[in-house]
């Protein structure tokens, strides 16, 4: 059931495995050791396909169809796991810890076999899922390799006993040399470091048993500047420290014999995130100015999934089981006891290679906090109007937990899950190596708990993100449930990738464009809606890369040059309230997400050249990543500095260049 890989290192061609299927992407090393401005981090390049953006380019958050950041989730080997990234307090505008993205994932692409982003409507198999899921899957093997480029170091070492396999890698990163190189950090220490591991114990023709983890820190410390020097904004009086700790680990049985196919996969993971502010003493003496908070998150999740297939000359009818017991530091009301949920589903799929095919499942999702108990079906069907087209249509009813958390008192009040319908269809046209794909999708939301100010309405909704829109709040801000709203996403999208030959050397390019529209309400008693705040209205891209094969007589070389632009609409932010520094939020509670920023653009650069000579399994790849060409920086966030008593608009990062050497063998 596993593919190997590996040989995808030594000649990487950009999007040829058509890795795109309307909404859902599934990625192999081939993608993104190679695309710009990936960084070893395969949900960095999502943004180069239709509906996906991100609010911040200094963090993987991933934006899908308008829907929050925090809506996304992540899986190892198809079971859940905690946040896996290394600064998961990076490009957000409260320095805070978050739940679903960081500065750059822990499993380092050198270890990750696929990437595969399931998007809703998803397969029944997955349980929890508003937007999508991010699903990894470590490498069966790797080649022992050095990798040494201007943010650190990484290395790892390969071996095998007859068809089983044992591997480690260690990455240990800085920031350091960047700095020199002109992107400004101040003064922050940022750094971190991962050791990924992975084993067969067991591998033979029926059966398989592996064993992984991953073990991560990073820190970013800030300090006060001296005295004496100048002070340009109140974060210069600080000092800041951010601590983060991530533990995975797992083991996969799967067993395969003839017709039927069982696996099951257990993984615990955790993770420790502490960030310590507080004004330095020479400065409160002197300015009268104090500003300290202390957040320190702990999460727990143990997740067991599994599986059983039958396989009926094509058709498939699965049985499967999902288990989580989770206990979460971030959610609003963290004094809960843990949460255990509970997911049985059956699924029948029809022969795929016939003209017609569909299939049809349900799913029943339980957990102990709301203790609901929902019944979500999916349906869907294909029909092959000719060799090269096919007509689609899918659905899917899902229901997601509850994600709020921030900064405000907590509140007691009646939990429900977010129900969703997912409606999508779409056309697709593969002849050869041209691929254009189209689809309309709606998203439906309903049972979505929101707020409202002690003082007035507010839009205090988790559709707007996790800290219910507002992720700067000053001091005590009182808010009161509200009942429940709902929710919509409706749109298209179009895509189109297609290669061609000069001289024997391969050109690919790909254009898509995603038009949306994402919005909310306060209460499923008004029918007025509002534009939500990643209601972007569109994201676009433009991807092209060029292979050429500069071989010569005794050593194969290639060199791979790539450019990729991406453009959305800009993102929404609510009106500001008067300056004076005496408010609980930078933004006015009362008014919606009715001012813009800038629309968000970012174009990509990537050259890799690779080098083997013949008879030697010794690999040489040169490479230098551009992320942000043009250094066009995009507008951030907004912030109230009270050393200069004004908001201040927080830009996101410029030129971030790149340049390593990696050796394999």
């Amino acid at each position: 059931m596993e593919r190997d890989s590996s040989y995808l290192w030594q000649f990487p061609i950009i999007i040829t495995e058509k890795p795109y299927k309307s909404g859902d992407l599934t990625m192999t090393q081939n993608q993104y050791k190679v695309m710009p401005a990936s960084f070893q981090d395969p949900a960095r390049i999502l943004i180069k396909y239709p509906g996906f953006s991100t609010p911040n380019d200094g963090a993987n958050a991933i934006i899908f169809r308008g829907m929050p950041p925090e809506s996304a989730r992540w899986q190892l080997f198809g079971a859940d796991i905690v946040n896996p990234n290394h600064l998961s307090n990076a490009g957000t505008a409260n320095d805070l810890a978050t739940g679903n993205a960081g500065g750059v994932n822990a499993l380092s692409g050198s270890v990750l076999d696929y990437y595969h982003f399931e998007a809703n409507p998803a397969d029944i198999s997955y349980a929890n899922v508003m937007s999508g899921v991010s699903n990894m899957k470590m490498a069966p093997k790797i080649k022992s390799f050095v990798d040494i480029n201007l943010i650190g170091l990484e290395a790892g070492l390969g071996m095998n006993r007859g068809n089983r396999n044992v591997y480690g890698a260690y990455r240990y990163s800085f920031v350091g040399l960047l700095d020199k190189l002109g992107v400004n950090f101040g003064n922050e220490k940022i750094g971190y470091q991962d050791l990924s591991l992975y084993a067969d114990l067991i591998k033979n023709d029926h059966q398989s048993l592996k064993l992984f983890a991953t073990l991560g820190k990073s820190s970013n410390k800030f300090t006060a500047v001296s005295r004496g020097d100048s002070l340009t904004r109140f974060k210069d009086i600080q000092n800041i420290t951010y601590e983060s700790e991530l533990v995975i680990g797992g083991a996969q049985y799967t067993y395969e014999k003839a017709n039927k196919y069982y696996q099951s996969t257990i993984i615990m993971s955790g993770r420790n995130d502490k960030r310590v502010e507080g004004t330095d003493a020479f400065y409160i003496d002197s300015l009268g100015l104090s500003l300290s908070s202390d957040q320190r998150v702990r999460e727990r999740l143990l997740s067991w999934h599994n599986q059983y297939i039958l396989d009926y000359s094509g058709a498939k009818m699965t049985f499967g089981l999902r288990t989580n017991m989770k206990d979460d530091g971030r959610i609003v009301n963290g004094f809960d006891e843990p949460v255990l949920s509970i997911y049985p589903y059956l699924q029948y799929k029809s022969d795929s290679y016939k003209p017609f095919n569909y299939h049809i499942g349900i799913g029943s999702f339980y957990e102990n906090r709301t203790k609901e108990v929902t019944v979500e079906p999916s349906l869907g069907a294909s029909y092959k109007l000719s060799r090269a087209t096919v007509v689609s249509l899918d659905y899917r009813l899902s229901s997601v937990q509850d994600f709020t958390s921030g900064q405000f008192i907590e509140q007691v009040y009646e939990r429900k899950r977010i129900k969703e319908h997912n409606f999508q269809t779409g056309i697709q046209y593969i002849q050869n190596n041209l691929q254009i794909r189209s689809a309309i999708f709606l998203h439906q939301f309903w049972d979505i708990s929101t707020f409202a100010s002690a003082d007035g309405v507010g839009h205090f909704t988790p559709f707007n993100g996790s800290n219910l829109g507002y992720d700067q709040v000053y001091g005590f801000l009182s808010i009161v449930p509200n009942g429940t709203s709902s929710a919509n996403v409706l749109g298209g999208e179009l895509y189109l990738e297609n290669k061609s030959f000069i001289k024997q050397n391969s050109l690919n390019y790909s254009i898509n464009l995603s038009i949306f529209d994402s919005k909310y309400n306060l209460n499923n008693k008004t029918d007025q809606y509002y534009n939500g705040r990643y209601n972007f209205g569109y994201t676009s891209n433009a991807n092209v890369s060029y292979s050429v094969d500069i071989s010569k007589s005794n050593k194969d070389r290639s060199l791979i040059i790539s450019l990729s632009n991406h453009l959305r609409g800009a993102m929404r932010e609510q009106s500001l309230n008067p300056v004076n520094g005496k408010f609980s939020t930078l933004y006015n509670v009362n008014s919606p997400y009715d001012q813009k920023f800038r629309p968000y653009q970012r174009i990509d650069f990537r050259v890799v050249y690779t080098s083997q000579k013949f008879n030697s399994n010794k690999t040489h790849r040169w490479s230098l990543d551009i992320q942000n060409v043009l250094n066009r920086e995009n507008d951030g966030f907004r912030y109230y500095d009270p050393l200069l008593n004004s908001v201040l608009l927080q830009k996101q990062l410029g030129l971030v260049p790149v340049l390593s050497y990696r050796l394999e063998w």
